[in-house]
């Protein structure tokens, strides 16, 4: 058992690293970002990485599409829509 003397000094040693790691910016979004994935599991956080990405190159396919009709260049194939089932 603990005397009162060493307890407070593992409390001050356990305040001392929880403030190590607090970030010192307001409302940053890494930090924020980290604390929220710290309890969901790694396979979980591949899946949403893998979905942002694939978000980012949709993202990237449609810009790439208007700049091609900006540009005034005919496409060099027609135009084809393909219906993709998710689920």
């Amino acid at each position: 058992m603990q005397g009162p003397q060493e307890h407070a000094a593992s409390s001050a040693h356990d305040s001392e690293g929880a403030a190590a790691s607090v970030c010192s910016v307001a409302w940053c979004p890494f930090c924020m970002a980290a604390s929220a994935v710290k309890p969901i599991s790694p396979e979980v956080v591949g899946h949403l990485l893998k979905a942002g990405s694939e978000l980012f190159l949709a993202f990237r396919s449609a810009i790439d599409g208007r700049a091609d009709d900006l540009e005034g260049g005919a496409p060099a194939a027609p135009v084809r829509l393909e219906k993709i089932d998710v689920g």
